[in-house]
């Protein structure tokens, strides 16, 4: 795995600093009501550029509600979202996508008929295209050698002709994040990203954030491994009951009272 060399180092330390760039990724007074439910309550995020940004909070906080506003899955009630200062805000999902934002899921999304390779190409840009196209018409080179480039970074270079639904749930969420970067996105939503998988991935995930983040990639990670969060984050904001608690760098804003108090009682 591509993650395997100088981003084990990275991670090891937990003491990883925000980054001084611009906004990519701009979320304010984000609320969602389904009802007489408020999901939201007004939640405001900024992802920087180059930066592991990470989404903390106790169930039923609104993580994967406000996921599902930024992509456009669910309308929201109010506020903004912006990606490069150009207002996205209610998007459908696939223009959300073509704009620069792509997403996985905490339980993984795979063709399990499918061969990895296959499950690759469905997930290369469609412009103009249907899937059914792009399975079955051949690839060019240039996309062919991404493909492989992607499958080797995460470790499946050898799986790569076997079904999609004989891998682990690990390797199957190792294979949706790579088949986002078959996209080239801005910026990379992770929705729990370490959830279901074997421990001994788990480490394996970690360095390969960093080691992609190391190389420029952004992230926005919702999770609840919270060594997992100390080992990648860069800042980490803290939902509760639809809105910000907390937030800060992961020794801060984890150590504070009011977030000990939201996920053990104290």
């Amino acid at each position: 795995m591509g993650a395997g060399s100088d981003g084990a180092a990275a991670t090891a330390t937990g003491d990883r600093d925000r980054t001084d760039a611009p906004p990519i990724l701009q979320i304010e007074g984000l609320r969602k009501e389904f009802g007489g439910v408020t999901a939201l309550d007004g939640a405001t995020v900024e992802i920087r550029e180059g930066e592991i940004c990470t989404l903390v909070g106790p169930n039923g906080a609104g993580k994967t509600t406000l996921f599902n506003c930024v992509m456009g899955t669910f309308p929201p009630t109010g506020g903004t979202v912006r990606l490069r200062n150009e207002e996205i805000t209610g998007q459908p999902t696939h223009e959300t996508v073509t704009s620069g934002l792509s997403r996985t899921f905490q339980i993984p999304r795979v063709f399990p008929e499918l061969t990895v390779r296959a499950n690759m190409e469905v997930n290369q840009r469609h412009d103009d295209e249907s899937m059914f196209s792009t399975v079955y018409r051949r690839t060019d080179e240039a996309t062919d050698a991404e493909i492989e480039r992607w499958l080797s970074f995460v470790g499946l270079e050898s799986m790569a002709d076997a079904d999609a639904g004989e891998l682990s749930t690990g390797q199957q969420k190792l294979l949706n994040i790579a088949a986002t970067l078959v996209r080239d996105p801005d910026v990379l939503l992770l929705d729990e990203p370490t959830a279901g998988v074997n421990p001994g991935l788990v480490d394996d995930i970690a360095d390969l954030l960093v080691e992609l983040n190391d190389q420029g990639r952004t992230f926005f990670v919702i999770e609840h491994d919270m060594d997992f969060v100390r080992q990648i984050s860069d800042y980490i904001y803290v939902l509760a009951n639809g809105t910000n608690l907390v937030e800060g760098p992961p020794g801060e804003a984890l150590n504070d009272p009011r977030v000990l108090e939201s996920y053990f009682g104290r």
